[in-house]
């Protein structure tokens, strides 16, 4: 309201953001882009950056008139930007038509690759006043033949060009990006007002040091000076106004040691000693070379804000780690009551991240399970009281899940030495590469066995030959100790396993699983390493944790929600069905176990298992009857039970064949 008064904005950019308030950047950036002024605004995530650029262009189209072509691009590096802006600008416009009555007098458009054909035609026939696109999309446009429409009113009418989320645009993909802008500046007719936000430019030093940083980088992608006058930062004030004052040792080790008063109200908040320390200590810092500006501290892993807290109140790091939990705790159920009536204010927001690093191989030493030496750190040797040992790579069958220790055999000395994964070429006749399957010695008898091999492996099945180039890829067993040391056959040795030869091209056969492959088949799509996940499976496995957590909680049923964001859409749409497939297996595997359970001698076979499975799932008709009548005739509901019985017969099955789902599959077997 105030900038419309002032006359720096049109009054009907008031009317679009009516009871809007807003903060000191939006303010200051609005002024520069009502003169109109190029901008860069680099406040936090969710501190309305794109409010700045639509009431600066909404100002200018309101001043000048709509209907000219098209007069501000606005650039995403994601679709998915693109249509959630669109959405908002949706919302914008609704608000605008409920609070006047008129229609919303200026167009927009989002033109990207997954724009319907009619639609582009509508955009091509009559260009609307703000475009959204991406930055590859903008380079067609300015390219293709069949879009000169676009590409003509563009050069003639463009005034405004923001590139959002402008830290994605760096190195090769950064200088594409500068030259589309400066061929676009270069074509226009009238000077164009370049805008661009982040959330992440630069960290470190002053204010000062910070803004001419971003001024420097937004030279270098619009072509433009840029002073760092046009950069515009959030400006942060505390949410605890006693916090520029440290509490004293003993009033924060009186506080550590006392319970937190979580049903206490936000008064009681406002004083607590432990409050005002992690905000005046932790939260914010002081810019003295801007005058006392607060900025944001440096995020610290919760570990060692327990560690300051405990040095700057000599408690102990435990007792400080869990009085900060109870802390962050009685600030959340706080925050959620302001929100919940209504305050636009919170007080010490916070974020918490967590990480997950995907793991690499695993390396152990020779051994017994339980007494070996495990470690996910690359190494060759292990010292410890019994002495130098070895440690091994150690990989698992993809169809099996059974472990591949990886090794050199030295035929001459009768020593076992590690060999990395990816190297499978033996160097030399006496060093062979292959792998040592331990422990089962049940996984292959060369008197049942034989006769699975491939036809063209054999050549006397009832002689118990093997071709001479297939005869060394058999496992052969052999007994070994922990020190690396070898035999063939067995001896007093103590442990037993099977080698298998892997030089050259690779292993050929897997005798944990029965599966042959191919020389040239690729040894990462026969065995894996053990940080090999794939992504869609980790972030699902991560997604139901989180979920199932939240229901042990307590937590309401419609509050068991997780937003997870994914660069396109069909990454999207993959990541959805892994996770409801998963929650399909899981559900049908739970059932077969409660059914094994509960049946008589732990027993099922395929005529009694469906409808053991169906019992156990506890369904309600509606979940997977059509019909819409929840309590149907007696003999219909028995046909629907009998026909989804027959179902869940072939999913238990289907799922049971060879349970190669829990395990990666190759691209064949998907």
């Amino acid at each position: 309201d105030s900038l419309v008064a002032d006359g720096t904005l049109h009054s009907e950019v008031g009317r679009v953001f009516k009871g809007f308030s807003l903060y000191s950047h939006q303010i200051e950036a609005m002024r520069l882009g009502a003169r109109p002024h190029s901008f860069v605004v680099t406040s936090g995530t969710g501190s309305g950056k794109s409010l700045t650029y639509l009431g600066s262009i909404f100002n200018h189209l309101f001043r000048s008139g709509s209907g000219k072509g098209v007069q501000a691009i606005l650039v995403y590096p994601m679709n998915a930007l693109i249509n959630s802006q669109a959405e908002e600008l949706k919302k914008l416009a609704d608000a605008y038509e409920a609070e006047t009555g008129s229609p919303f007098p200026l167009r927009y458009a989002a033109y990207t690759g997954q724009t319907k054909s009619e639609v582009r035609k509508q955009i091509l026939d009559s260009p609307p006043d703000i475009l959204l696109t991406n930055y590859m999309m903008l380079e067609l446009l300015l390219t293709r033949h069949g879009e000169q429409q676009i590409r003509d009113s563009i050069y003639a009418s463009l005034q405004f060009l923001v590139f959002d989320e402008l830290h994605t645009y760096r190195g090769r993909q950064g200088a594409d990006v500068g030259m589309l802008i400066r061929r676009i500046r270069g074509c226009c007719k009238s000077p164009v007002t370049t805008i661009g936000t982040s959330a992440t430019m630069v960290t470190s030093g002053s204010y000062h040091d910070q803004r001419l940083a971003v001024a420097a980088v937004a030279e270098q992608i619009f072509g433009d000076p840029f002073t760092p006058d046009q950069v515009i930062g959030e400006t942060l004030a505390r949410s605890l106004p006693g916090s520029e004052n440290p509490p004293v040792k003993s009033d924060l080790s009186e506080t550590v040691r006392t319970p937190v008063p979580s049903s206490a109200g936000v008064e009681t908040l406002r004083n607590f000693s432990t409050a005002l320390w992690l905000e005046g200590r932790i939260a914010l810092s002081v810019d003295h070379e801007a005058g006392g500006r607060l900025k944001r501290g440096t995020p610290l892993q919760l570990a060692e804000i327990a560690k300051l807290l405990s040095a700057d109140s000599g408690e102990g790091e435990e007792a400080c780690a869990e009085h900060l939990e109870s802390l962050l705790l009685w600030i959340s159920e706080i925050n959620l009551r302001l929100v919940k009536s209504g305050e636009r204010y919170t007080i010490l927001p916070f974020r918490l991240h967590q990480f997950f690093a995907q793991t690499g191989s695993v390396y152990a030493t020779l051994g017994l399970l339980g007494e070996r030496f495990i470690t996910l750190e690359p190494g060759v040797h292990h010292s410890d009281n019994s002495g130098e040992r070895f440690i091994f790579p150690h990989v698992f069958s993809r169809a099996s899940g059974k472990t591949f220790i990886c090794v050199f055999q030295d035929t001459k000395k009768g020593v076992l030495l590690p060999r990395d994964f990816t190297n499978q070429e033996s160097t030399s006749e006496e060093n062979v590469a292959g792998y040592i399957i331990p422990g089962d010695l049940d996984i292959w008898n060369p008197d049942e066995d034989l006769e699975n091999l491939p036809p063209a492996w054999i050549q006397n099945l009832e002689a118990g030959k093997v071709k001479k180039d297939y005869a060394d890829r058999m496992p052969v067993q052999i007994s070994y100790d922990a020190e690396g040391n070898v035999s063939i056959g067995e001896s007093s040795l103590p442990f037993k396993g099977w080698f298998m030869r892997s030089a050259p091209k690779g292993l050929l056969f897997d005798p944990t699983a029965g599966l042959f492959f191919d020389g040239n088949t690729n040894e990462r799509t026969k065995l894996t390493t053990l940080g090999n996940e794939g992504r869609s499976t980790s972030t699902t496995i991560t997604s139901f944790l989180v979920l199932r957590e939240m229901a042990a909680r307590g937590f309401h049923v419609k509050d068991q929600k997780i937003l997870s964001f994914t660069d396109n859409r069909q990454d999207a749409a993959l990541q959805a069905g892994h996770f409801n497939d998963f929650i399909r297996v899981v559900r049908v595997r739970a059932a077969i176990a409660r059914a094994l359970a509960a049946a008589p001698g732990q027993t099922l076979n395929y005529k009694q298992i469906g409808e053991a499975i169906f019992h156990e799932l506890k369904l309600d008709f509606a979940s997977y009857a059509r019909s819409s009548d929840p309590n149907p005739f007696p003999a219909v509901r028995a046909q629907y039970e009998e026909t989804f019985s027959r179902y869940l017969t072939y999913q238990a099955i289907h799922d049971l064949r060879r349970g190669w789902r829990v395990i990666l599959p190759n691209l064949e077997k998907c």
